[in-house]
Order: C-alpha cells, then sequence, then structure tokens
C-alpha cells in the first residue's frame, strides 16, 4: 500500500505540469490579444484587418506554406496510423514497419526544416556541443540500463544481454575535461538566465 501511495503525488504532479502546458497552450493561441495588451478581436477595425490580411499574396503565400506543412505531417501521421496502411507496411516490411514510419516522419521533418531554410538540425549546434555530442550517449541510456539490471530475477541470457550492452553504453560514454567544462558553463548560463527577474517584476 505504502508504494502505490508514492505514486500519488507524482502522478498528480504529471498532471498538473500537463495541465499547466494545455492552458498555456490555449492561452497563447486563444487569449494573446485580451493578455497581450492587444486590442480585442471582432470589432469593424478587426474584420477590416481580416480582409486586408486576405487579400495580401505577401501574407498569403507564408499562410499557404504552413497549410502545406501541417497537412503534409497530418496526412503522414493519418494515413500511416490507418490499419489498413499498417497492414500494408507490415505484410511488406514486416518488424520494419514502425521503422518505416519513423523514417517517414523523420523525412517529413526534414522538409519542414528545408523549406524554413534551417538546414540540418545538428548544423545549429556551436563546434562544442557537437564535440559533446561524440562523447555523449542519449540519457535515455539511464533507462535502459535501469530496465536491465533493476528485475526480480536474472536469467543468463538477460545477464549477457545487461553486461554487454552495459558494457558498450561505458565504454562509448567518453567526456573529458573539456566536455566537462562545457557542461558547467551551460549549466551557469542556465542559472543566470533563471535567476534573472521576469518582466514586470520588481528590481
Amino acid at each position: 500500500m505504502a508504494p502505490a501511495l508514492l505514486l500519488v503525488p507524482a502522478a498528480l504532479a504529471s498532471f498538473i505540469l500537463a495541465f499547466g502546458t494545455g492552458v498555456e497552450f490555449v492561452r497563447f493561441t486563444s487569449l494573446q490579444p485580451l493578455l497581450g495588451g492587444i486590442p480585442e478581436s471582432g470589432g469593424p477595425d478587426a474584420r477590416q484587418g481580416w480582409l486586408a490580411a486576405l487579400q495580401d499574396r505577401s501574407i498569403l503565400a507564408p499562410l499557404a506554406w504552413d497549410l502545406g506543412l501541417l497537412l503534409l505531417f497530418v496526412g503522414q501521421h493519418s494515413l500511416m496510423a490507418a490499419e489498413r496502411m499498417k497492414a500494408w507496411t507490415s505484410r511488406y516490411f514486416g518488424v520494419l514497419q514502425r521503422s518505416l514510419y519513423v523514417a517517414c516522419t523523420a523525412l517529413a521533418l526534414q522538409v519542414y526544416y528545408h523549406v524554413l531554410g534551417l538546414g540540418e538540425p545538428l548544423a545549429l549546434k556551436s563546434p562544442r556541443a557537437l564535440r559533446l555530442f561524440s562523447h555523449l550517449r542519449h540519457p535515455v541510456c539511464v533507462e535502459l540500463l535501469t530496465v536491465l539490471w533493476v528485475v526480480p530475477t536474472l536469467g543468463t541470457d538477460r545477464l549477457l544481454l545487461a553486461l554487454l550492452l552495459t558494457l558498450y553504453l561505458g565504454l562509448a560514454h567518453g567526456l573529458d575535461q573539456q566536455d566537462l567544462r562545457y557542461l558547467r558553463a551551460q549549466l551557469q548560463r542556465k542559472l543566470h538566465l533563471l535567476s534573472r527577474p521576469q518582466d514586470g517584476e520588481a528590481e
């Protein structure tokens, strides 16, 4: 009973985080004119502004691109999530069906980056960050190691898998002093940003 009770605060915190994220999204998309000091929509001036915007080619063209990118994302996800499409891809690709889905999602994101002129996502990172990534395994590996080792019983095959993957992840994780200095600088930078007073707060 006690371990189950310990999950209540975690579940409540998760709910509050998800609910707060939804509220912030709604506030940003729907209530920005009210909370941001912009005149409330719905008046004659607002309607004239909408009509003018819908006749401006410099506004319609980006909107068309945005609509196309949204339809590409929604269409790819919806089409490949349909049961008939999943059955077809499973029949021809077998266990690679999910990998195909992820690859197509990545392709859709690459189109998005290309249209926005962002290029390769990692190209936006600094050389020090790229150097860190080359020495650092993904944090999800900690979860993998936890799943491998924290079990009631450990069979021979499971023990072999846990040992080999632990050895692999340990050898591939090779941070040096330069990486640690970069991480320390990033931490100090974030702490400095968090300690700065927000807009509207008293100094």
